[in-house]
C-alpha cells in the first residue's frame, strides 16, 4: 500500500498531452496530492474548487484554448500565493522569460521534463508555498493579538479614569440625588405648604434623575470594574450547555415578552471549560441583556459552540452567537466594542457592555470578533484556549523559521541570478 502524500498542500499539473498527465500523476502521487487537467478552463474550476489547497500550478504554455500565461494570470489574481510554473518548448523561451520577469511565473522549465530537476523544483516551490502560508497565518494572528493589546490597553485607560471620576463625582452624584429627593418637600414650604398644582410632574421627574444616576455610577463601576486585572485566574469549572440554560431561565420572561426565540446548539464534544466563574457568568449575562435590548419582536438568536484548532494546532472553544437584528446603514460591527456605541440607539442602552465582553475574553486569553449578517444581522464568535497557560512558543518558532528560509530563498534566487 502507497504511503501517504508528505505535503498538506496539492499539485496541480495543466497540459492538453494526456500521456504528460499520466506519467507525472505516476511520479509524484506518492510525494504530493496531485490534480490534472487537459485545459485551462478545466483547470481554473479546480483551483476555484479547491482554493488555497493547491499549492502549485503547473501549466503547459501552447494548450488549445486559453494559454499557459494566461490560466497563471487568472490564478494569480484568484489565489496570489499560488506557486505558478510554467511548461514552454525552446521556441518559447522568451515568453517564458517575460512571464517571470513580470511577476506572472516563479519559474518556468523546458520540454521535454528531466524528472530529476522537476521534482527538486516541485518541492522548492511547495517549501516556498508552506512558508508563504505560514507567514500569513502568522500575521493574521499578530494583527488579530496587536488589535486586542491595543483595545485592552484602551480599556484600562479608561477604567483608570472612570475610578478617578467615580471618586470625585459620588460626592457631586449625593449632593444632586438629596436636592432631587428634597424639591417637592421644600417647594411646598415655598407656597405656604399647598400642594403642586402637578404632583406628578415631581414624581416622574424624581424617578427620572434617580435612574439616570444610577446609570451613571453603573457606567462608571463598569468601566472601572474592567481595569482591575490585566489577566483573570481561571479555576472554576463550568459546563456551557447548563450555564446558557441557567442565564436562559434569569432571562426568560424578557425573552417571551418581546418574543424573541433563542436557540442552543453545544457539540456533544465539547468539554467543561476552565473559566474564571464569576467574569464568564457575567459575560453571558451582557450577551443576553444585548439581544434583548436591541432585537424585535419576532427575532431569533442562535447560539453554538464546537471545538476547533488555531493555526498553531491549540484546541479551542469557538462559540458563535447569531441573530437576524438591524443595524443602521452606516453602523459597522467594528463599532459594537466602542463604549459610547449603541447599536439599538435606546438610551437605556450601554454600549459599555460590550466592550465589557471584548475584555473579559482577552482577559481569559480569547478573544471575540463581530461582523454583520447580510441582508441583517450580527455574528459573534468567541474564541477561548482549552488552556489557560497555553504556549506561543509554537507560533514564535513558526515565525522564525519562516523569516529563516525567506532569507534563504533570497540568496538563492541571487546566487542563480
Amino acid at each position: 500500500m502507497n504511503a501517504p502524500p508528505q505535503s498538506q498542500y496539492h499539485v496541480l499539473y495543466v497540459d492538453d498531452e494526456e500521456k504528460a498527465l499520466h506519467y507525472f500523476r505516476q511520479m509524484f502521487e506518492d510525494e504530493f496530492v496531485i490534480h490534472t487537467a487537459s485545459n485551462a478552463a478545466d483547470g481554473y474550476r479546480i483551483l476555484e474548487a479547491y482554493g488555497s489547497q493547491i499549492g502549485i500550478l503547473l501549466t503547459d504554455q501552447r494548450m488549445p484554448g486559453e494559454s499557459g500565461v494566461e490560466l497563471m494570470d487568472r490564478a494569480r489574481k484568484l489565489h496570489p500565493n499560488l506557486v505558478r510554473i510554467l511548461v514552454t518548448a525552446f521556441t518559447d523561451y522568451q515568453t517564458a522569460v517575460k512571464a517571470v520577469n513580470e511577476g506572472r511565473a516563479y519559474r518556468y522549465l523546458h520540454k521535454p521534463l528531466d524528472p530529476e530537476q522537476l521534482a527538486t523544483v516541485l518541492r522548492q516551490g511547495m517549501e516556498y508555498y508552506t512558508t508563504l502560508q505560514e507567514r500569513e497565518n502568522l500575521l493574521v494572528e499578530n494583527a488579530e493579538s496587536i488589535r486586542s493589546t491595543l483595545m485592552a490597553d484602551r480599556v484600562a485607560g479608561m477604567g483608570i479614569m472612570a475610578e478617578g471620576l467615580n471618586h470625585h463625582l459620588r460626592n457631586a452624584l449625593t449632593v444632586v440625588r438629596a436636592f432631587i429627593d428634597l424639591a417637592p418637600m421644600k417647594l411646598m414650604e415655598e407656597v405656604e405648604g399647598k400642594p403642586p398644582r402637578d404632583p406628578n410632574f415631581w414624581v416622574e421627574t424624581q424617578h427620572q434623575a434617580q435612574a439616570q444616576i444610577e446609570r451613571i455610577q453603573t457606567l462608571l463601576n463598569h468601566l472601572a470594574h474592567a481595569s482591575h486585572s490585566r489577566k483573570l485566574v481561571r479555576q472554576d469549572t463550568i459546563e456551557l450547555g447548563p450555564l446558557l440554560e441557567e442565564m436562559l431561565g434569569a432571562y426568560l420572561g424578557h425573552f417571551q415578552e418581546r418574543n424573541i426565540r433563542i436557540n442552543f446548539e453545544i457539540a456533544s464534544d465539547l468539554p467543561p471549560l476552565l473559566v474564571h466563574g464569576e467574569r464568564f457568568r457575567q459575560l453571558w449575562r451582557l450577551l443576553l441583556i444585548e439581544e434583548i435590548t436591541h432585537l424585535q419582536p419576532g427575532d431569533r438568536v442562535l447560539i453554538r459552540a464546537t471545538m476547533e484548532k488555531d493555526v498553531t494546532g491549540q484546541e479551542q472553544a469557538v462559540m458563535v452567537l447569531t441573530d437576524n437584528g438591524a443595524w443602521g446603514a452606516q453602523d459597522r460591527a467594528a463599532n459594537l466594542f466602542d463604549p459610547f456605541f449603541t447599536r439599538s440607539r435606546k438610551p437605556d442602552d450601554f454600549g459599555v457592555n460590550m466592550m465589557a465582553c471584548y475584555v473579559t475574553l482577552h482577559l481569559h486569553g480569547g478573544s471575540i470578533d463581530a461582523r454583520r449578517m447580510e441582508p441583517q444581522g450580527l455574528e459573534l464568535t468567541m474564541r477561548l484556549p482549552l488552556d489557560p497557560d497555553q504556549n506561543t512558543q509554537e507560533a514564535d518558532d513558526f515565525f522564525l523559521r519562516a523569516t529563516q528560509h525567506e532569507l534563504r530563498w533570497r540568496q538563492r534566487e541571487e546566487l542563480a541570478a
